[in-house]
């Protein structure tokens, strides 16, 4: 299937296009579904006159058992070839609704993955969840059985032709209700629209809130708080409940009143026709056809606000799907990539950095060079802007203002997936999948070896709780790695970042929750790696940095002071007074 990410002129407003583009590559078995359609319709159609011919002979007192056999074999045979023809329709469009449905939730979940940071600051996870689920349900509904019924109403046209050359006076009277029909079709499609993506909108809503509470489970308890999501909860569901009674009133609304219309429509006709019948200007043989017929109309017409109700809900669906397959990732390739770059040296560059979330400056002209194979590590209060300035050197975000260089070179220049290669990140707040160990460390080399694993495991201080482990490397991991203690959880989040041997090493805050003796054993065995690859290092405490060839202090979203742990403890300034604190800090718990 072609990707819809490239394609220019899909918008949100345009889901009928969209559906269009998406399906195809199917349209040879819409095409042949609905061949399939007509052709049962047709048979069905056959039916009245069947009836038409046995009512004709009795009337005539003509009926003889041959012919009765005959039209019996017909009334047998039309209802079987039908079935099979439906059966052909079903499995044809059910198919084909099915497979757009697989190819939709492919291009959705690609275009997530290569959304950047801010779209998932913008839109909280329940609500992508709801649309991944929920909506691509409605989707795969409007192009599976609304296309279906679709196609079966085209029996419509062909009974009222022929009802006209039966009765044209008893067609005329069965048009009748016809414009009120046509006023509550119109009503309940603007209705329908507007509540649809109401629904849609809380059960988003609804999917955040409970997606949040199970994420934050252990918050939740550890505080006390259950009642007050429970409550929370029920209030979010309640007013789903709500919107949802309003669209399923509407609903049950239209299909008696389509239905009513039709039965009182029936009943004038029987009057007439009645009439008609005795004052001999139509035969019995013709009213009973065109009763048959108008019954065979009923279902169609109410099914039509069935079919109404799944297109308004795909349409609504449709565009809040289309809101994320049309957003344009804030970072990505460009037309200033250069494709040819396959390797990095190392070396780091911030010219005249500025940046901002929501027009609150972060960093404030920030410019420093960092040769390549050297270490420097950033302090800092929080909130000065140290996590962010690495952001920016993974083209996690773009500045605003200046330039971030890798090589001397824009990293807007390197192609992403060149970038991250070459970029080992262990975030202060580390992520594991619920899979095995082995999955978790091979997550970004997957040709990785044992010794590999074993090398950097080793360095990582990992390797003894390995040994604790019952199964080693195989063993399965919880949710966000929930069997695992926070420290346990920072080692084997460096060991993942060592094992693709990155050109530029970032460890953000990544020893926070690691022992003050794990963390020596573990920086002195860094040092080696360290050597060969231009490594930064973000932590709170002065002795994970003191050792670094340089230091760069931040505060306020700027750099303050710079200089080797010596030269900054000298000089008396934030540094030194971040050094006292926390050397008195440890006397205490000593004490």
């Amino acid at each position: 299937m072609e990707d819809p990410l490239r394609l220019a002129g899909l918008a949100s407003n345009r889901p009928f296009r969209a559906f269009v583009h998406f399906n195809r590559p199917y349209a040879r078995a819409y095409v042949i579904g609905a061949a399939a359609g007509l052709f049962f319709i047709t048979i069905d159609l056959c039916m009245p006159m069947v009836v038409r011919a046995v009512v004709h002979r009795l009337e005539n007192r003509t009926l003889d058992y041959r012919f009765l056999l005959t039209c019996v074999a017909f009334l047998l045979a039309i209802p079987i070839c039908s079935g099979l023809a439906r059966f052909v329709q079903r499995m044809l469009i059910i198919k084909a609704s099915r497979e757009f449905e697989y190819d939709l939730r492919n291009v959705f979940y690609r275009k997530i993955q290569h959304l950047s940071q801010e779209f998932f600051h913008s839109l909280r996870t329940g609500d992508i969840m709801a649309r991944a689920t929920n909506d691509l349900n409605y989707v795969r509904m409007f192009v599976g059985p609304g296309v279906m019924n679709t196609v079966n109403m085209i029996r419509l046209p062909f009974s009222l032709a022929a009802m006209m050359y039966l009765s044209p006076k008893l067609t005329g009277i069965a048009l009748i209700p016809l414009p009120f029909i046509s006023f509550v079709v119109y009503f309940f499609m603007m209705y329908m629209h507007r509540q649809s993506k109401r629904v849609q909108e809380q059960f988003s809503t609804v999917t955040a809130r409970a997606q949040e509470n199970l994420a934050g489970a252990r918050v939740v308890q550890a505080y006390g708080i259950a009642d007050r999501e429970i409550r929370d909860f029920r209030n979010e569901s309640r007013k789903y409940m709500r919107e949802s009674l309003k669209l399923t009133i509407i609903m049950a609304l239209a299909w008696p009143l389509i239905g009513t219309t039709i039965g009182v429509s029936a009943l004038i006709i029987l009057w007439t026709g009645g009439h008609m019948v005795i004052s001999q200007t139509l035969s019995l043989a013709d009213l009973s056809a065109f009763t048959v017929y108008l019954v065979m109309l009923t279902w169609p017409l109410v099914e039509f606000g069935w079919v109404l109700t799944l297109y308004q809900r795909g349409a609504v669906s449709m565009s809040r799907i289309l809101e994320i397959l049309t957003r344009k990732p804030a970072v990505s390739d460009s037309a200033q990539t250069d494709r040819s770059i396959r390797s990095v040296d190392g070396a780091v560059g911030f010219h005249g950095v500025s940046f901002a979330y929501n027009g609150q400056n972060v960093l404030k002209n920030i410019s420093v060079d960092i040769p390549a194979g050297q270490t420097v590590a950033i302090v800092g209060p929080t909130g000065s802007g140290k996590s962010t300035l690495l952001s920016l050197l993974a083209r996690e975000y773009d500045p605003q203002l200046g330039a971030v260089l890798i090589d001397g070179r824009d990293v807007r220049e390197f192609p992403l997936e060149t970038l991250r290669k070459h970029i080992g990140c262990v975030p202060q707040d580390p992520f594991l999948f619920s899979d095995s160990i082995r999955a978790n460390l091979t997550l970004g080399c997957p040709e990785a070896s044992h010794e590999d694993l074993h090398w950097a495991c080793e360095i990582a201080q990992f390797s003894d709780t390995l040994q604790e482990l019952p199964n080693g490397y195989d063993t399965l991991l919880g949710e966000r790695g929930i069997n695992l203690s926070g420290g346990q959880k920072q080692r084997l989040t460096i060991a993942r970042a060592l094992i693709c041997k990155p050109r530029i090493l970032i460890l953000d805050d990544a020893l926070s929750s690691v022992d003050t003796h794990t963390e020596e054993e573990i920086l002195r065995r860094l040092k080696r790696v360290m050597r060969e690859r231009t490594s930064i290092i973000v932590s709170h405490r002065i002795s994970t940095v003191s050792h670094a060839d340089r230091i760069l202090v931040l505060d306020d979203g700027k750099i303050v002071e710079e200089g080797t742990h010596e030269e900054l403890v000298a000089r008396g300034g934030l540094y030194a007074e971040m050094h006292r604190r926390q050397l008195l800090e440890k006397e205490i718990e000593q004490a």
